[in-house]
């Protein structure tokens, strides 16, 4: 190789490190341009930032103009009126039935004054009752007596009813209920002809009172309470005989009357014998109290479409389910 050729491939090889040890000693453009920003960028301004020694009315200014953010829209506010005592036992660690099935409260109850505060906390009670059949049937030849009262293989059955009381005032000394209700009955008796021979016919007489009243209750103490409820009546009768066939001209007479009733009940508090039980009672079905009564009813209904009146007075046992 020449002496030429060799100078001109070392002065190739030696250019680009001359110039890249030249851009090292460089300063870079541009750089008083980025102070001046930067220093810029200080002047104070609408930022939504608390800067330090920022003037408080810049932050003011930066707050989103309009209305304001309301994250509760649509939900009412919970009022602060009456508490109502489910509420109250809710907040003491009283879990709907059902809701932790198998769980345990685990707050330490008193359960002796809950119990107190419940019976004095019932919304209404439930009554079942059964009433024997005392009451007087006049008609025509006395046939009614002497069909159901003491004819052949006569019964004369009481009477089942149901009634609901719901309390809308309640004191220390007085409680003050409307009451709706309903029952049936059922008696039956060979037939009697005109001339009084007795019929190989049978006759069932079913009955279907609907109560509608106003109450009101002493509350004794929380062993005791007597009750008191009259009002409004009707009573639907429907005789039935076994002598024709079914569909036959007849065979059924259904007649109906109003009237009125009236019932007085001595209750004794079962759940008051045992507070533990009370408790317990009432944290699996909601019921406050279980009564058991005496009772009797008077009843008046005549104005059949035949001359038949059912009146009179008669008595009966039953049980109160008060609930919250």
């Amino acid at each position: 190789m020449s002496g030429r050729n060799l100078a001109f491939i070392i002065a190739l090889i030696s250019l680009p490190l001359a110039i890249h040890a030249t851009d090292l000693d460089h300063p870079v453009s541009g750089d008083s341009e980025v102070e001046n920003e930067l220093e810029s960028s200080k002047s104070l301004g609408n930022s939504p930032f608390l800067v330090e020694g920022e003037p408080s009315e810049n932050v003011d200014n930066s707050k989103p103009k309009g209305e304001d953010v309301i994250f509760n829209h649509g939900v009412k506010e919970v009022s602060e009126g009456k508490i109502t005592a489910k509420k109250k036992y809710e907040d003491f660690g009283y879990t709907s039935p059902g809701t932790f099935e198998g769980q345990e409260n685990y707050i330490d109850l008193d359960k002796a004054k809950i119990a107190k505060d419940l019976r004095k906390g019932s919304t209404g009670g439930i009554n079942l009752s059964f009433i024997k059949n005392d009451f007087s049937y006049e008609s025509t030849n006395d046939v009614i007596n002497r069909t159901i009262g003491s004819g052949y293989k006569s019964v004369k059955g009481g009477a089942l009813y149901v009634r609901n009381d719901a309390f809308f005032m309640k004191t220390d000394y007085l409680n003050f209920h409307w009451s709706v209700g309903s029952g049936v009955s059922y008696s039956s008796g060979k037939g009697i002809f005109i001339d009084g021979t007795r019929s190989d016919a049978t006759f069932n007489l079913w009955e279907v009172p609907l109560d509608l009243g106003l109450g009101l209750e002493i509350p004794v103490s929380s062993w005791f309470k007597m009750s008191g409820t009259a009002g409004a009546s009707a009573l639907a009768i429907m005789q039935n005989r076994s002598d024709f066939g079914r569909g036959e001209d007849g065979k059924r007479k259904y007649q109906f009357s109003p009237g009125y009733f009236a019932v007085a009940q001595f209750k004794v508090n079962l759940s008051g014998f045992n507070d533990d039980a009370a408790y317990e009672l009432f944290t699996s079905s909601e019921i406050t109290n279980v009564f058991m009564n005496v009772e009797v009813r008077h009843e008046n209904y005549e104005k059949f479409q035949d001359e038949i009146k059912i009146s009179g007075t008669s008595f009966g046992v039953g049980f109160t389910f008060e609930y919250l």
